[in-house]
């Protein structure tokens, strides 16, 4: 797994072809080279991530087995929306949110959800709360282990398999005592190895520099 932004691993291609189906949505939904661009960005940190993530983690590797597209389509989704949330972060740190602002980031999630062929009120709401767990660990930690811990059970659900009782968690999850008590948990081996949990806090830099490497190098002449 990269530990830093100049190392490189190579992309599953998969995740390449996920990429390319999803960029034929975004072209299909915008005439706007800025949205195409914004959207697409976003796309390529989450598959960076997937790719990081599916290539590092012993555990969530043994879980999805081979990488079908159906496996890899919900990959991307997953991380694709954490680039979404790192992308609020850094509009609120430009601008205080307003009015405006949160119009804009209720659109952008809808449109990322259909971008993955998925309108449900339920998968708006997991949003929110994944994104309100991201934003109180960059606010009160200096890691990311809460919200690794969330992403793995996250990533073992889209190869099938569950590993957290959603509805029992309350968010933000503010300590890993506080997530055992609430007897969520359904599969606590898949989601706690010290090694596994690295790759995903690793992988969340590494993506967010995919997605800015794009939005610099797609820059309309």
């Amino acid at each position: 797994m990269p530990r830093s932004g100049s190392d490189e691993i190579e992309i599953n291609p998969i995740f390449n072809a996920i990429f390319v189906i999803i960029s034929e949505n975004i072209n299909s939904i915008f005439t706007d080279y800025n949205n195409r661009r914004f959207y697409k960005s976003l796309l390529a940190g989450g598959k960076t991530i997937a790719n990081a993530v599916t290539a590092g983690c012993q555990e969530l590797r043994r879980i999805c087995g081979d990488i079908d597209e159906v496996k890899a389509l919900a990959l991307t989704k997953l991380f694709t929306l954490l680039m979404l949330s790192q992308s609020f972060r850094w509009l609120e740190n430009q601008a205080p949110e307003n009015e405006e602002t949160i119009e804009f980031n209720l659109s952008s999630i809808s449109t990322v959800l259909n971008l993955f062929g998925d309108n449900s009120e339920e998968s708006v709401k997991d949003f929110i709360n994944m994104d309100k767990q991201f934003k109180y660990e960059l606010k009160h930690h200096d890691h990311m282990t809460h919200m690794a811990v969330l992403l793995l059970a996250k990533a073992c659900e889209a190869c099938g398999h569950k590993c957290i009782e959603w509805s029992k968690i309350s968010f933000p999850v503010k300590s890993l005592q506080s997530l055992t008590a609430s007897r969520a948990i359904i599969d606590s081996k898949a989601i706690n190895g010290v090694e596994d949990i690295r790759v995903v806090i690793n992988s969340i830099p590494f993506g967010a520099q995919a997605m800015v490497n794009y939005h610099e190098e797609h820059t309309e002449s």
